[in-house]
Order: structure tokens, then sequence, then C-alpha cells
């Protein structure tokens, strides 16, 4: 069942992203997933600046009508559109590359400890086919990607207006 959802996954991943980019959206991950009796289509989106609900209400009409076309899921399903959020799995080589490139701080959890320990926090100093490497605080680590359960990186949430007017009102 892994490789249906990831085929799905694909197959919706390359028909939408076009048309969520010329709306001014990124597209982050699209994963198709299990949850409770209810299987799950879920689009991850960002921008500059962050997303609001009504961005998420445009994007699912930009996607909804070519997925209906493609028509890549036999099951009923639920459709869901979101922001990528502030904490966000690095599941794909460009995940990794924005976040070695934004000097963004992840938290790296192994399968298996080293050195004592299975969670490691860092900023990502380089990566290839086979391995990342991190500063965890001037330390330098590398672990193969073999050995990562998970990785996600820690992203700034935008400033609201009601943070921004607070600012204002500091000064």
């Amino acid at each position: 069942m892994a490789d249906k959802k990831t085929n799905v996954a694909a197959k919706v991943r390359s028909a939408i992203e076009a048309a969520v980019t010329d709306a001014g959206y990124s597209l982050w991950d699209v994963s198709y997933y299990k949850e409770g009796p209810e299987m799950i289509l879920e689009v991850s989106i960002d921008r500059e600046g962050g997303i609001s609900i009504n961005d998420c209400s445009a994007v699912t009409r930009i996607v909804e009508p070519i997925i209906d076309e493609l028509d890549p899921i036999e099951e009923s399903y639920c459709l869901q559109v979101a922001s990528a959020g502030t904490v966000r799995p690095l599941n794909k080589d460009e995940h990794i590359q924005f976040a070695c490139h934004g000097q963004l701080t992840v938290n790296l959890s192994l399968y298996v400890a080293v050195d004592g320990s299975k969670e490691f926090t860092g900023v990502i100093t380089s990566y290839d086919d086979d391995s990342i490497e991190l500063d965890c605080d001037g330390v330098t680590r590398r672990f193969e990607k073999k050995q990562i359960a998970k990785i996600n990186a820690e992203f700034e949430a935008p400033a609201s207006e009601e943070d921004n007017n607070k600012e204002k009102e500091d000064e």
C-alpha cells in the first residue's frame, strides 16, 4: 500500500505543480495517507509572507478540478490544502537543499543512538546522496541518510499584522 500511496502523491504533485506555481504559491509537498477510517490527500503550500485560510481555499479551487480530471484515487478520500507550517518534514532532496541554503535549524531523529543520543539539532552545512552534515553548536556531525528516521526544519512564522502594529507602538 505504501507504494500505491507514494505513486498517487507523485502523480498528483506532477499534475498540479504548475497551476499552484502559476497562482503565486510554492508546492511544498503532496502526501496521501490514512487517518482513522479516512484516506487523506494533503497538499502543503507556501509563499512569501505565509499562508492564510483564504489561500488554502483558493488553491483548493485551483487543484480540485485538476485532480478530478486526473482521477488517480479509486477509493473515497478527503482533499486537504494546508500551509506547510512552521515545522516541516524534509522528505525530499529539494527540501534538504532549501534548509541548507536557508541556514534553517533542523531537528534530526535517528533510528539508533549515536554517542548516546537519537536526537540532534543543528544547521545543515552540506549534504549529498548518502549523507547530511550538521553543525550542532559548533560541532560538525555527519549522518548517513539511512540512519535518519526523520528530519524537520523549523521555519519562523511570518509576523502578523497585530505583531507589526505592536512593534510600531513600541518604537
